[in-house]
């Protein structure tokens, strides 16, 4: 017999999706598990149902299809709201699917019933209630709408009776899915855009996370290379020039740091530039004309562009670039120059052996391969990894840029290293993020995926200290208990250990990406050293010359 179940996961089949991160519930997942497995689907089952759906977050990033995420009802579905929070705000592709009970018992059960469809409504791009008659449909609809315009996710509630049901049959395989198919730009559009662009004498690209989730990381190195000018990538773009790259002038966030060289240009080409990535929400303090490039059309009134040219963003590239000039109005070391500018000075490793966290970065950087692909938790770890790692390709710096959530960097370097297995994945995360998701060390290794997580250890959360020391106030809620994070991570069955010196950190590192095995590595930050006056929120980039 062929059951509903059989007919979703033949859908998610045929869009050529592998893996289902979750945690079970009642008899709908029971069912879809099964249905799954008999077309090659494997589930991962995490401890977490909003680590699940960051796996299934990451999942769709990389792959630039649907990732999918399955819960249990009621107390399953409401503990992956952060998680799908975090795919909206990322614009992350995903499915959630949510156990229901039959109808009938749904409306006579007080117990765990919850109204997920509202739950999800405000936080996803749609929700469906699966039904006899709607299965195949739902289900086809749900992943064209997850990938359309902005990509995010979308929720299915499954109900247990029908997911058991008899179904008519299982549905056609459908054509190779173009996920972005917008049509060619008019003539008139980019012409009218070209001669903009090369009539600025000196004009800036700004390049956003529609590079990453659109797959034309190659159009836009072709559009640095042709105009030879500077461009600056917002947090999820991070990677797509690499940092080597003479005109890339590394991160904006939207605060300050990037107002020397913006103010030097006099157009902005925005290039899939999301505001949700901005740092400083609701700040734009650039004031030259703009021209904007998205599959969306900017809605915000943050900016207002002079021209916009909405639809496949490589598409757009493709047709601009024979149009373009070699620009001669930026002097060619200016990138090096402004680099210079903004590197921080390195605080040295505290008195009492702990390190400071410039040095931390500094050295993670130099004893990690080039194609290391990091994942940062929320925390002002974050913070400086974004100005301070240095990326040399695409995708290879992945966070939680738009919601900005703790706990995300361990189940994404899980997802990561599944479909990336050939290259290091080091999770960057604080002493509070790590204490959030330590059970999915467990995920890790069942899964046989060989993380590296790097503990900030530095005994608080030290965003909440840092305020509370700058408004004269005690620091009350913020400190954490010492606890033995190696004793603990062995117990997972990760290598696992504890770094004081600068030495010591370096050997951890090179031990770890040789060995082949997950490790975790506690390393004894001093919660003094970050030091925003030193460090202005500025980049720091490493010169070629000292790269692996």
């Amino acid at each position: 017999m062929v059951t509903h179940a059989d007919v979703i996961a033949k859908r998610l089949a045929d869009a050529g999706i592998e893996y289902i991160f979750g945690m079970p519930g009642s008899r709908a997942s029971v069912e879809l598990i099964e249905a799954a497995q008999k077309l090659g689907i494997h589930y991962v089952l995490s401890n977490n149902e909003a680590a699940a759906a960051v796996m299934a977050a990451t999942y769709g990033i990389l792959e630039r299809r649907p990732g999918v995420c399955s819960t249990g009802v009621g107390p399953g579905a409401t503990n992956a709201v952060n998680g799908v929070a975090h795919a909206q705000l990322e614009r992350a592709p995903m499915l959630l699917f949510t156990d229901r009970y039959p109808d009938q018992m749904y409306r006579h059960l007080p117990r765990q019933r919850v109204d997920q469809e509202s739950l999800y409504k405000p936080i996803t791009k749609g929700t469906f209630p699966i039904a006899d008659d709607s299965s195949e449909r739902s289900t086809h609809r749900a992943l064209q709408l997850a990938m359309e315009g902005r990509p995010g996710p979308v929720h299915l509630d499954l109900p247990d009776d029908v997911l058991m049901h008899e179904a008519a049959g299982l549905p056609e395989p459908t054509p190779t899915q173009v996920w972005h198919g917008a049509t060619s730009p008019s003539s008139e559009a980019i012409e009218t855009i070209a001669s903009t662009i090369n009539a600025a004498e000196r004009p800036i690209l700004v390049a956003g996370l529609g590079i990453n989730r659109e797959g034309c990381e190659a159009q836009l190195q072709q559009l640095v290379d042709t105009l030879a000018v500077p461009v600056l990538l917002a947090i999820s773009a991070k990677g797509t020039i690499s940092d080597a790259h003479p005109w890339c002038g590394g991160t904006l966030m939207g605060s300050e740091d990037r107002h020397a060289l913006m103010a030097q240009s006099d157009l902005i080409v925005t290039i899939g530039l999301d505001t949700v990535e901005l740092f400083e929400p609701g700040n734009w303090p650039y004031h030259q004309r703009l021209i904007n490039l998205d599959t969306v059309p900017h809605t915000d009134g943050l900016f207002y562009p002079a021209h916009e040219l909405i639809g496949d963003i490589g598409t757009s590239l493709e047709a601009l670039m024979p149009r373009l000039s070699p620009n001669s109005g930026w002097p060619s070391d200016a990138i090096q120059h402004f680099r210079q500018q903004q590197r921080p000075a390195e605080t040295v490793s505290a008195s009492d052996g702990r390190l400071s966290p410039l040095a931390a970065i500094r050295i993670m950087r130099d004893n990690l391969p080039d194609d290391t692909i990091l994942t940062a938790d929320a925390g002002q770890h974050k913070v400086y990894a974004s100005r301070l790692w240095t990326c040399y390709e695409p995708l290879s710096y992945l966070t939680s840029s738009g919601l900005g959530t703790m706990g995300v960097a361990i189940p994404i370097a899980i997802t990561a290293k599944l479909l990336r297995r050939q290259q290091p994945v080091v999770a960057l995360t604080g002493d509070g993020g790590f204490l959030m998701r330590i059970s999915e060390l467990e995920t890790a290794r069942r899964e046989g995926t060989a993380i590296i997580i790097v503990v900030f250890n530095d005994g608080y959360l030290n965003l909440i200290k840092r305020k509370q020391e700058q408004q004269g106030y005690s620091v009350l809620g913020s400190q954490f208990a010492d606890v033995d994070y190696v004793q603990v991570s062995k117990g997972f069955g990760f290598q696992a250990v504890q770094v004081k010196t600068e030495a010591a950190m370096a050997e951890a590192l090179q031990r770890a990406v040789t060995s082949d095995e997950p490790w975790v590595i506690d390393a004894w930050i001093d919660p003094d050293g970050y030091n925003y006056s030193r460090l202005h929120l500025t980049s720091y980039q490493n010169s070629p010359q000292t790269r692996l």
